[in-house]
This record gives C-alpha cells, sequence and structure tokens, in this order.
C-alpha cells in the first residue's frame, strides 16, 4: 500500500475524477486543486510527494504556479510532473527542472508508470545513509507552518532512516496523529495564531496522544532551556534538522 500524497493541479472537474479514482485505485492519497490559488493553499497546509500539473488553466497559468514553486534558482522545491494536452510543449519544460511531462492524451497506464517512477527516484534520493532494520522505521510527526522549513524537515528525517511526515496546521494534527501513530511529535513554538505549548497542552486529552513524546522546539530565540511546558518532553532551542535529530536519537533511537 502507498502512502505517497500527490496533488493533482487541473481545472477539469471531469479529469479530477478520473485520474484522482485512478491514483487512489494504486494507493496513494490525493489531493485535488482546480486553480493556482487553491493549490497554494493546500502546499501550506500538507507538502505533498509528488505534484501533478496542468499549465492550461484560468486565472494563475500552470506556468506561473511553477515558477512561484521553485527557487530563485528555477529548481522545483517538488518533484512536479506536468500533464497537459500542448503535447509541443515537452522540449521547453524538459529545461524547467520538473522530474517529468506527460500529454493527457497518453495511454492511461503510461501515467501510473510515470508517477510510481518519479517517486521511486525521489525515495533513492532520499534513502538513508544507514540500513534501518526493515519494518521498524519509526514515524515521526513534524508541526512547523513554514512551508520551505517543513519540507526541509520531513527530507531530513526521511533521509535520517525515518518514516516523517510534516503539516502546517494545527486542524490536521490529530487526524494525522490517529493515522500515524507516531513514535514522537515535534511542534513548533511559535505558530500562527497559536503556541506549540497551547497545543501540547492540548494533546493531554487527545487519547490517540497518549504516551507519545514531544518535543517543543523554537529557533527565534524566545523560549530558552529551561523553561517549563505542560505535556513537553524536551525542549530544543532550534529548528536545525541535525540538532532536532541528535534530541530525537537520543530519546527514541
Amino acid at each position: 500500500m502507498n502512502t505517497e500524497r500527490i496533488l493533482l493541479i487541473d481545472d477539469e472537474p471531469s479529469l479530477q475524477l478520473t485520474v484522482g479514482d485512478q491514483l487512489r485505485m494504486e494507493g496513494y492519497e490525493v489531493m485535488g486543486a482546480t486553480t493556482g490559488d487553491e493549490a497554494l493553499q493546500i502546499l501550506r497546509q500538507r507538502p505533498p510527494d509528488l505534484i501533478i500539473l496542468d499549465i492550461s488553466m484560468p486565472g494563475m497559468s500552470g506556468l506561473t504556479l511553477l515558477k512561484k514553486l521553485s527557487d530563485p534558482d528555477g529548481k522545483p522545491r517538488y518533484p512536479i510532473l506536468v500533464f497537459t494536452a500542448r503535447a509541443n510543449m515537452e522540449p521547453f519544460f524538459s529545461t524547467m527542472g520538473v522530474e517529468g511531462f506527460l500529454s493527457k492524451t497518453s495511454d492511461p497506464s503510461l501515467l501510473i508508470s510515470e508517477v510510481k517512477r518519479i517517486l521511486q527516484k525521489t525515495k533513492k534520493t532520499l534513502s538513508p545513509s544507514t540500513h534501518a532494520e526493515p519494518g521498524k522505521k519509526k514515524s515521526i510527526i513534524i508541526l512547523e507552518d513554514n512551508p520551505l522549513l517543513s519540507k526541509r524537515m520531513e527530507t531530513s528525517f526521511i533521509a535520517a532512516g525515518y518514516n516523517a511526515v510534516a503539516i502546517l496546521d494545527s486542524r490536521f494534527l490529530a487526524e494525522t496523529i490517529t493515522s500515524r501513530a507516531p513514535s514522537i511529535i515535534l511542534i513548533k513554538a511559535i505558530l500562527s495564531g497559536t503556541t506549540g505549548s497551547t497545543i501540547a497542552a492540548a494533546l493531554i486529552d487527545f487519547p490517540d496522544a497518549k504516551g507519545i513524546p514531544i518535543i517543543l522546539f523554537d529557533g527565534t530565540g524566545v523560549y530558552q532551556q529551561g523553561n517549563k511546558f505542560i505535556n513537553v518532553d524536551r525542549f530544543v532551542p532550534s529548528s536545525n534538522p541535525a540538532d532536532l535529530l541528535k534530541t530525537i536519537a537520543g530519546m527514541i533511537g
């Protein structure tokens, strides 16, 4: 069973339905967006493992969205598969750093093959240097509302051999805990509209979170070692993934 998340960005409802169902049948978690603005909102909440991107959309075009999702050097921050009816644009996108290009007129089975190829490629890129015992990967949930830092942490923890998932919105924390049954939870100390310590305290009354260690982290310097927090097992005065990994290793191995 696949656990990867795919964001399907296309303004055609029929394609959202058919392609979305096709991907779900393969076991992927599919999130749909029909506009560039909707896609950006989803990305702020739940970073995907792969984006399938249409180019011809009303309002913000797929090309404009691609540029918004790329670093200053032009490299996309997420694996992206361009999926468009404009088959003649493949040479252009081969220079844009995307992981793949596929025409909508292609055989549907090619889409699944291409999705599997890209996800397998990114898995190899992020594979840990040390061999984790099969079936024994420990799960980590990260609550970090900065999309770039969130993805960086998730990538670093996966590379270290953990089964990590990052979320950007605290509203998704409870359901993620229930579905993932994590070994440890990391919560950013200062979040938009709330604090990590408030969220940690609220988890006392959440049955699925009982017994799960919680790390509160802060890279701003507002909080210091020695501060006491309810339902927090360890405070780390840093948001550097390397510092957090040291603490995690000391707590859960």
